[in-house]
């Protein structure tokens, strides 16, 4: 297996280009403010849009199977800069950027897949990031707030169908606020002024019912917890193996330290603790 991986911002792809540093042949830098921390491994920093370059490149390196990972600022499709073999492949990735992330994310396999590249999953890769079932911290959900998480994986469920989101807030039986362009942690900032007096809201993040599971895996990390305790939230809900939890030791012990839960759920599951 000789690996090329596609790498957007955050410690995700270091995490796993050193995991597999033998079978690594190369990497493309897909963000600005991405870094790759491995001298020895060509380096490619391009943008989306310049296809024709990350297709060779990846060739000219031996690479047979690449990965995608990391966070990706969406540009708009007028913002992208395409080279030859980008435009021949513009107009059918055009049509994807207005049916969401996850139709546009396909479509960037199916022209991977299209090259003759294996495409693989961040778990595929790395399995001991994906969130485990039940309770992972110190704290447990109160049987209330296990029916605000189902409400919320719900409510995930939903969303995702519509191709917007993988996050929802929840509190007390209401849905806060749900998660779309701004992220994560804009949604839970969003929400922090709209709590209600009472039990405090809960995060849930999931997976989107069509999701192609080898990209765009929801993810949390220690980060995540820190804006959880300066929104006044109680915990996080993430949907049991099919989402990534980044740092897991340093997650845990923050929420053990906020006195915060962090709960691995699984769908059509009553009790998941």
């Amino acid at each position: 297996m000789n690996l090329g991986f596609l790498c957007g911002n955050g410690t995700l792809p270091q995490l796993l280009v050193q995991a597999h540093q033998n079978e690594t042949r190369a990497i493309v830098l897909l963000e600005k403010r991405a870094e790759m921390h491995l001298p020895k491994v060509p380096c490619l920093q391009t943008s989306i849009g310049k296809i024709g370059a990350i297709l060779q490149f990846l060739k000219e390196q031996g690479v047979d199977t690449v990965v995608m990972a990391g966070a990706l600022q969406r540009p708009t499709l007028s913002e992208i800069t395409f080279d030859s073999t980008g435009l021949k492949w513009s107009e059918s990735l055009g049509q994807k950027f207005f049916q969401g992330d996850d139709a546009l994310l396909r479509g960037i396999v199916a022209l991977l897949e299209k090259e003759e590249f294996t495409v693989l999953g961040v778990q595929d890769l790395l399995a001991s990031l994906l969130t485990p079932p039940g309770t992972l911290g110190t704290h447990s959900p109160t049987r209330e707030e296990q029916q605000d998480i189902a409400i919320g994986l719900n409510a995930v469920k939903q969303l995702g169908l519509a191709d917007i989101g993988q996050a929802v807030i929840v509190q007390q039986g209401l849905v806060l606020g749900v998660e779309a362009i701004e992220g994560t942690h804009a949604l839970i900032a969003r929400c922090a002024s709209l709590q209600r007096a009472g039990r405090s809201a809960i995060l849930v993040k999931g997976s989107k019912p069509q999701q192609e599971m080898r990209v765009d895996l929801p993810t949390i990390g220690a980060d995540t917890i820190d804006a959880l305790h300066a929104a006044g939230l109680r915990g996080v809900a993430l949907e049991a193996r099919k989402t990534i939890l980044l740092d897991r030791e340093e997650v845990l012990k923050k929420s053990d330290t906020y006195e915060l839960f962090v709960v691995g759920i699984e769908e059509n599951t009553d009790d998941n603790t």
